[in-house]
């Protein structure tokens, strides 16, 4: 089998790469092994809107601008005005106090900058979908190395399939998804054979919306 596994056949035919391998490949889905991981809580936190986000979101719906709708909670971008960004940074803060590390995932790159720009030197670079994957090991790297209380942003696409992220386990995600596989593969980063403490997934809600 590893003879006729070439890299010329991983790069031009995937699908037959996968299926040459398969019989000696042992691949377990997450829950074939339940009970050999730790707790997982899943924790909605519900916030309202700021008053100017409030205006925005509502602007956003008339004009049936779908996207401005779902990030409309993370325009205040201050903590005094974006009630969302206050929770995620008490999370934040709470989660160093206990000596966690914490993943946050969004769909939206302005919404990873504004929680980059408030976090400051706690945080790494963000892993987005213009990061090469070889860049994204190196920061998963970082963070796995760096002290409790840091934070790791991704876009969860970018970070939500295929890595392991098991230094972290306090998640956060910053808004709902459209598909729940999108969810669940971004909480399998961390909650994955290998992870050995409970791991807190926070999902931060919006009022009315």
């Amino acid at each position: 089998v590893a003879d006729r596994l070439t890299q010329e056949l991983y790069l031009l035919e995937p699908k037959e790469f996968k299926r040459t391998g398969a019989p000696v490949y042992l691949r377990r889905n997450r829950g074939d092994v339940l009970g050999e991981l730790p707790e997982l809580d899943i924790i909605p936190k519900w916030t309202e809107f700021g008053d100017g986000e409030s205006r925005y979101y509502k602007e956003a719906v008339s004009n049936e601008q779908l996207m401005k709708m779902r990030r409309a909670a993370w325009t205040g971008g201050t903590p005094e005005k974006s009630p969302k960004l206050e929770v995620l940074l008490d999370i934040c803060e709470e989660a160093a106090d206990n000596g966690h590390k914490v993943l946050v995932f969004s769909y939206f790159r302005d919404v990873m900058s504004t929680i980059e720009r408030h976090l400051g030197d706690r945080t790494f670079e963000p892993i987005s979908g213009d990061v090469p994957n070889i860049r994204r090991q190196e920061i998963i790297d970082d963070f796995t190395k760096a002290e409790p209380g840091s934070v790791l942003i991704s876009q969860i696409q970018a970070g939500g399939v295929g890595l392991n992220i098991q230094a972290a386990n306090i998640i956060v995600l910053c808004e709902p998804q459209w598909k729940p596989s999108t969810e669940e593969q971004a909480i399998s980063r961390a909650y994955r054979m290998g992870q050995s403490r409970k791991v807190v997934v926070y999902r931060l809600l919006t009022e009315d919306s």
